[in-house]
């Protein structure tokens, strides 16, 4: 009896643990609260690193800061007249064991509608991070 209670406390805590993680739709649902707020820091800290490159903080670190500096230019330009990000929502999301796409409607501050895809992969712990690879 003591070893079918284990099993079943066992199961229902991996359960319960499977279900806290965050879905890619969820994730990409942050990443644009960050654009949308111009928390560039939070979205950064979102981005996939592989095994390898996470054994170097340095390195990490690094990136972080490149890939934020390119994107505060690129937002704050606004060169093409589309205004911030006034919405966004869900529309789709694709997922293939490792890898997602989760298709996000946009609208901008000056009403413009855009449909963008979000890539993401799952990290060594399970974790789904944004793909900034092409």
């Amino acid at each position: 009896m003591k070893k079918i209670l284990f099993v079943v406390v066992a199961v229902v805590a991996v359960f319960l643990l499977n279900s806290c993680k965050e879905s890619p739709s969820d994730v990409a649902e942050k990443s644009m609260e960050c654009l949308k707020n111009n928390d560039f820091q939070g979205y950064t800290d979102l981005l996939y690193f592989d095994a390898e490159t996470l054994k170097n903080p340095e390195k990490v670190e690094q990136q972080k800061a490149a890939f934020r500096s390119l994107l505060e230019k690129s937002l704050k330009k606004k060169s093409d007249g589309k205004g911030e990000i006034k919405s966004y929502s869900v529309v789709s999301e694709e997922n293939q064991d490792s890898v997602a796409v989760v298709k996000m409607a946009v609208v901008s501050t000056t009403d413009e509608k855009d449909t963008i895809d979000i890539k993401l992969r799952k990290d060594f712990n399970g974790d789904w991070k944004l793909d900034s690879k092409k």
